[in-house]
């Protein structure tokens, strides 16, 4: 079966395909500092909510918009960050394995 953009191309449907990204130290790198962004936030907004001394909290539209639909929960602040520090070490070390396969 030829392809349509490549007509001299064949593809087949049940190979693998390729990465459309590569992985490389840069990915790695990113990753990395997704990660440890994500663990700063965690710190930083539970000592901010935590703070007795602090009466007004500033946090942007998009934490705000989690905050209320979750219902005032700063555990679901939380688990958002976690979810980001969590996919930026996947990330990380997901590239860094294929790097070291290569």
């Amino acid at each position: 079966m030829s392809n349509v953009n490549e007509p001299g191309k064949d593809v087949r449907p049940d190979s693998p395909e390729e990465d459309d990204d590569p992985p490389s130290w840069g990915g790695v790198i990113v990753g990395l500092l997704l990660g440890i962004a994500g663990i700063v936030l965690i710190f930083y907004r539970y000592k901010q909510f935590h703070a007795i001394s602090d009466a007004s909290i500033s946090i942007t539209k998009i934490e705000m918009l989690i905050y209320k639909v979750t219902g005032e929960s700063i555990w679901a602040l939380m688990a958002a960050y976690g979810l980001v520090a969590l996919a930026g070490f996947y990330l990380a070390i997901s590239n860094y394995s294929k790097l070291r396969a290569k």
